[in-house]
């Protein structure tokens, strides 16, 4: 006690006793102070009587939370704990708790006293098990963090949450466990929400459970529950005005929409009373606030399943499923990255068929996200089931329907086929099945809109969702009936499978997965238009049917060589009736574990070089693909589509965009045209716009006020571009264009020219047509000496989505010469958007290749000098083929090239960008691009005249 004390006292009073570095408490003060608190905590307890000592235990319990959660890098205090400090007070805590637990509290430690000192007796068995899960834990956080899976708050604080708590709760009483856990789930959501936020949310969460238990008849809770959920949706659409809620939302809807019903169910139904610690650990639980969308968990399934088998082998299957999880998502990323391919890209029947299966394909990061999620569960004693499995494998649609997201499947069950079967089951079974079936399917589709309202604050109401669910539904409802009336065959390993069984099950299968991708890609479509004009590019021609039927033939090889794989497994795991040796299995998954860490650690990768060396480094950076970059970069402008799809991450930076950050055609700053230009902005106005002042000239320019005819002695550059370039998200003075033209005139006004001005164009959204039409229409008038011309790395693809979307809408663009091109691919009139981009992307770089001729020859018939400049944008990973490409074809359409895709080197991308959900260049941003372009003006003076 008296050693605690007097670290404590040394460490509040390292100022006084002038004891070196920072002044005011910081990480290392407080890491000493939480030191010697575990220590003069553990000394209270055991001076303490049995009957007494639990107040100081539950005190230290608290400590070890608190501990854990700033080990973790959730409590910041002065700065981020080092190492050292981290490693000073776990150990302390550690110490103290193994302590406290030689001596217990309770009659039922007593008997368990043996067990405990035998751990103190070098009790090899346990500590080897014990050290064997640190290990494989250890390694898989330094996987996770290498490979940056998910987002920062999943890979770096709760893997390091996870461990570090893992560590504290093997050695707590049993007792002690459940809270312990509890407390590691508030602390997460404070850590990560905020104070304020946690707070509300926890209150919120608090409220709801308390209705439950009223002491009022059921129904009287029930109502008072939807009089609550009313008044939150009220408030969730905007009706009741609360904002400081927007952050979140998106995690107690995750956490409370479906485990809600569970539990009021349960109450109703179950036989075993809940528990207040039980209950808000159900409620609260520790991976929901990293991971939005979450598996459905039973409360009763999960009360059941605490600790019901052996500590060691929870922990190991744990284990297990999280290093599937990692793989699952490292695969998800291979295919997002480099075999998805967007609707519009597919022009034939080997593209459509690679579009349709990788597309299915998405759903493993779902898949290992539950994962994760139960594994990480598992390491606290929660032995709960699968959430999915082997469900590309299914061999029919009730097959598919108890493989995937088997929790979903397990809650519709329970709560709604069951008691409506059995309600109505005297109209007979057929009827009852097909009824029961039918309304489960209904109610997912309602849910499923259900949950995106609380997610979103909006209903997701589609022609595409709901076909999807009515068509699987009927699918399902025609294999029930057909497995009712011949009998469902069993396929489990009781039995040796003939190459014919194999074959035949084999076939089955990938008639299920076929039909399933075939599916997936009606609910991922925007509509049944963009859907039938995906499918039409087959045309019926011999060519395309011995491709389909290849690309099926291969599909079920796959599937015969996994099922003659997995019938093996189950085969070799049946004839033995123990369970693999624990030790054995922490071999293979320790040994998987570390194969993972050294592929994935650069000191190895970079010594591969090679294409193989940048796939690793491309797959430990998470990232959109390239057709999710191009919709949220298409979403600064108008709203986002593509995201109604739980698996997608431009859907998880969708959650987290808040309500009032708008677009900028949702302001008065910007209005529609109904022409060629589509928008503009709106001359003379000031708004804010995303915090910053967003003003406008009299020329509906983001800029400074000019005379339309430029002085004597000025030299004028005409800026154009889409949104980066006019400066969206940050102030007037804070556009890189504002900052380049006053260093020109602060450093060189006087010297060749009087005054610089630098005229920006620039309106969000503009494609380089658009831009063309700018200079045409407007720029000329205004005599500038040079235009700069701002591309990046979608300029093609930038202009073929403009003119496919002009010539299907019937514009009237006044280039003939253009329109003759597009016609000439095929695009037309009356045609859907993504038609006509099927058919104009051949001639893509055709399209690009005129338009920048178009504006050379203007530019310089008018004796303005045309300047390439490439600029980065942060959506995209950069390309240098891609560069190159874009530069050599502005060099040979007469442009002088600048580069500055270098100008975010060596600088953190989440460092220079607008926020999470909004990849601008901010301030700083702006400040890197502005030094770097003045760079190049001057490398380049010979050939821009700026400095003469």
């Amino acid at each position: 006690m008296l050693t605690g004390a007097g670290i404590t006292a040394i460490a509040l009073a390292a100022d006084f006793l002038d004891l070196g570095g920072p002044r005011g408490i910081g990480p290392r003060q407080v890491s000493l102070a939480m030191s010697g608190s575990a220590v003069l905590l553990a000394g209270v307890v055991l001076i303490s009587s049995v009957g007494r000592r639990y107040i100081s235990e539950w005190l230290l319990v608290v400590l070890a939370t608190i501990a854990v959660a700033f080990a973790a890098d959730l409590v910041v205090i002065n700065g981020l704990p080092e190492f050292g400090a981290k490693y000073i007070v776990l150990v302390s805590i550690g110490i103290s708790v193994l302590s406290t637990v030689v001596i217990p509290a309770s009659s039922l430690d007593r008997q368990n006293i043996g067990s405990w000192r035998n751990l103190f007796t070098l009790d090899r068995l346990k500590i080897g098990k014990f050290l064997s899960v640190v290990v494989q834990l250890g390694l898989l956080v330094l996987v996770v963090r290498q490979l940056h899976l998910e987002n920062q708050a999943f890979y770096h604080n709760l893997m390091l949450l996870t461990f570090y708590g893992f560590l504290i709760h093997y050695f707590l009483p049993i007792h002690y466990r459940l809270p312990f856990f509890l407390l590691l789930s508030l602390a997460a959501i404070v850590g990560i929400l905020g104070f304020a936020n946690g707070a509300w949310l926890i209150a919120i969460g608090l409220g709801l459970v308390g209705i439950c238990h009223l002491p009022v008849s059921y129904s009287a809770r029930v109502a008072m529950l939807l009089v609550a959920g009313t008044a939150l949706a009220a408030i969730r659409v905007g009706w009741i005005q609360a904002s400081w809620l927007d952050v979140i939302w998106p995690v107690l809807a995750s956490m409370f929409m479906f485990r809600l019903i569970i539990y009021v169910y349960d109450l109703k139904h179950g036989k075993a009373m809940p528990t207040l610690t039980s209950t808000l650990s159900y409620f609260f639980l520790l991976p929901n606030v990293f991971f939005p969308f979450f598996p459905v968990v039973d409360y009763s399934t999960f009360r059941r399943t605490y600790y019901n088998d052996d500590q060691h082998r929870i922990y190991q299957k744990g284990l297990q499923w999280m290093l599937r999880g990692v793989i699952q998502l490292i695969l998800y990323r291979y295919i997002n990255y480099y075999l998805v391919i967007a609707p519009e890209d597919v022009t034939n029947t080997t593209e459509l068929v690679r579009f349709l299966i990788s597309n299915f394909a998405l759903y493993l990061r779902i898949s290992g996200q539950f994962h994760l999620i139960i594994g990480l569960l598992h390491l606290f004693g929660f032995n709960l089931p699968k959430t999915n499995y082997l469900y590309f494998l299914a061999s029919s649609f009730t097959d598919l329907w108890h493989r995937i997201n088997i929790y979903w499947k397990d809650f519709m069950l329970k709560v709604f086929y069951y008691p409506t079967y059995f309600s109505i089951r005297q109209w007979g079974a057929t009827t009852s099945l097909v009824l029961a079936t039918s309304f489960v399917f209904f109610l997912t589709w309602l849910l499923h809109g259900y949950q995106w309202f609380w997610l979103r604050g909006s209903f997701l109401l589609s022609a595409t969702d709901i076909l999807f669910w009515f068509f699987l539904a009927l699918l399902v409802v025609a294999n029930t009936l057909y497995d009712a009336k011949r009998g469902r065959k069993q396929t489990s390993g009781q039995r040796s499978r003939s190459i014919g069984d194999i074959a035949a099950l084999a076939l089955r299968t990938a008639g299920t997965f076929s039909i399933m991708a075939v599916l997936w890609s009606l609910w991922s479509s925007d509509s049944i238009a963009d859907w039938i004009a995906l499918l039409s590019v087959v045309e019926v021609t011999w060519e395309n049917v011995a491709v389909l039927l290849l690309s099926f033939l291969a599909i079920t090889v796959v599937c015969s060589i996994s099922i003659w794989i997995v019938a093996r497994d189950e085969k070799s795991s049946g004839l033995s009736a123990k369970q693999p040796a624990f030790f054995k299995s922490a071999a293979v998954t320790g040994g998987s574990i570390l194969v993972l860490f050294l592929i994935g650690n650069p000191v190895v990768f970079s010594r591969i070089g090679g294409k193989s060396q940048e796939l690793i480094r491309d797959l430990s950076v998470n990232r959109l693909n390239d057709r999710e970059a191009a919709l949220l970069q298409g979403g600064y402008y108008e709203d986002l589509v593509g995201v109604n799809r739980f698996n997608s991450q431009l859907w998880e930076i969708y959650t987290k965009r808040p309500f009032d950050w708008p677009l900028i055609t949702e302001t008065a700053a910007a209005r529609q045209t109904g022409d060629n230009y589509i928008v503009e902005l709106v001359p003379s106005t000031t708004i804010y716009f995303h915090d910053a002042k967003f003003s406008t000239n009299r020329w509906g320019m983001r800029d400074r006020d000019y005379e339309r005819t430029p002085a004597p002695d000025t030299y004028r550059i005409a800026l154009t571009g889409p949104s980066f370039v006019m400066g969206y998200g940050v102030a007037d003075d804070e556009g890189f264009e504002w900052l380049l033209e006053d260093r020109l005139n602060l450093e060189n006004a006087g010297n060749q020219y009087a005054r610089y001005e630098i005229l920006n164009f620039a309106v969000p959204g503009y494609s380089p047509i658009q831009n063309l039409l700018v200079l045409d229409q407007k720029v000329l008038s205004f005599q500038p000496n040079a235009l700069f011309y701002m591309a990046h790395q979608r300029e093609e693809e930038a202009g073929v989505l403009y003119l496919a979307d002009q010539i299907s809408a019937g514009a009237d663009l006044p280039y003939a010469d253009l329109i003759g091109l597009a016609h000439g691919a095929g695009a037309e009139a009356g045609a859907t958007k993504v038609e006509n981009v099927r058919r104009l992307q051949p001639i893509g770089t055709e399209i690009l290749s005129w338009t920048y001729r178009r504006i050379v020859e203007t530019s310089r018939a008018q004796g303005i000098l045309p300047v390439w400049i490439f600029m980065p944008t942060l959506e995209f990973p950069l390309q240098e083929k891609e560069i190159a490409r874009l530069a050599r074809l502005a060099e040979e359409s007469g442009f002088i090239v600048l580069d500055l895709s270098d100008a975010y080197e060596n600088q953190d991308l989440e460092s220079v960008v607008i926020a999470y959900w909004d990849k601008h260049p901010n301030a700083k941003g702006h400040r890197l691009i502005a030094e770097r372009l003045y760079q190049a003006l001057w490398e380049k003076r010979e050939e821009i005249p700026v400095f003469r």
